[in-house]
């Protein structure tokens, strides 16, 4: 099989697992995405740099909801400002959550990734180095000398991939059915010794194609170091915003998170570094860590507290709204494939 048969196959194998996932049918353990840096790279590093939130026993088997037009609602669930700070980072572990937890989750989204990442990366072909502009131009761009697009499968990705680390740009397209499609764009980093982590993220469900516009959208965006537990956080889905920033880790460690959204003034909250749903749950009914004036924030998170106050929440025009957003003003308007010499 040539190099393009082999790209198809990959894509199509790809396509069928996601649309099991959406259907309904996708109770099966995920197979564990290779490359040469390790497996589920992304998935694996960004878990050892944000926080990773593990739900309570009795939620853990729950389905869960995620309803980015649900009014605002003092119950723990969607529609609750302070539940998408914690859901955002949940915990995800495929063999539990698969089919229970969706996308607006990092960790969900990032297994997803990992599979377009490690799948693309196996056909690409060289190209000029150069610095290539992700498919959505808010996102960052990558220094890259390998690239490949696949316009009947819906996959792109352009990387640089050595010994000393990744930088990759991807784009792909999921249906699961007629006048659907969900678009994804990923630009990431990754040093192999320093550590450190870039993931910066558009997706995008358009559940009526003959129209340009989206209707459920999110931005993600991670900066930080794996070996630290250092992070900065920056996340939008719908009308729900945080911007957040500490050490995700560890007993005596502390993050602090700003957060919005359904119409509810601007909070913070202090999570130490060993916080779980139940500590969310505790302070949504009983809100000790949780503040109104910056002012008058603790001295456990001094140190993030002007980045994490004078940070803008990303907005509706940080993310993929309309399609026609994509690569805009170059030969590939309103796709999500890379453009590249």
């Amino acid at each position: 099989m040539n190099n393009t048969g082999r790209m198809r196959l990959v894509c199509r194998v790809l396509v069928l697992f996601v649309v099991g996932i959406l259907i309904g049918c996708g109770k099966e353990k995920v197979s564990a995405p290779e490359s040469s840096l390790g497996t589920y790279l992304f998935y694996t590093n960004a878990s050892s740099t944000t926080p990773v939130f593990k739900p309570a026993p009795s939620a853990a088997t729950t389905i869960q909801s995620h309803n980015v037009r649900a009014a605002a609602t003092p119950e723990w669930g969607s529609g609750n400002p302070l539940y998408h700070v914690y859901y955002s980072l949940r915990e995800f572990l495929s063999s539990r959550d698969e089919g229970k937890v969706d996308r607006a989750n990092l960790y969900k989204l990032l297994i997803d990734v990992d599979q377009v990442y490690t799948g693309t990366a196996k056909d690409v072909q060289s190209i000029a180095e150069q610095e290539i502009t992700p498919p959505f131009g808010k996102l960052q761009k990558m220094l890259c000398n390998k690239a490949v697009n696949d316009t009947a499968n819906k996959c792109a990705i352009a990387l640089k991939e050595t010994s000393d680390g990744v930088n990759a740009i991807l784009g792909w397209i999921w249906s699961d059915q007629p006048l659907k499609n969900e678009y994804g764009v990923a630009s990431m980093s990754y040093g192999t010794a320093s550590k450190d982590l870039t993931v910066d993220m558009t997706y995008s469900v358009d559940y009526d194609t003959g129209t340009p516009q989206t209707e459920y959208n999110l931005r993600c965006n991670v900066a930080g170091n794996a070996e630290r537990n250092e992070f900065q956080f920056k996340y939008i889905i719908g009308d729900a915003k945080i911007v957040a920033k500490g050490v995700s880790r560890g007993e005596g460690n502390y993050m602090l998170f700003k957060y919005s959204g359904f119409g509810n003034p601007v909070k913070y909250i202090v999570v130490p570094g060993d916080a779980d749903e139940n500590f969310f749950i505790g302070q949504n009914g009983n809100p000790t860590y949780i503040f109104d004036d910056p002012n008058s924030l603790p001295a456990s998170v001094a140190a993030y507290k002007d980045w994490v106050v004078n940070e803008n929440f990303f907005t509706a025009a940080d993310m993929v709204t309309d399609v026609t957003t994509l690569n805009s003003g170059n030969a590939r308007q309103g796709t999500i494939y890379i453009n590249s010499n």
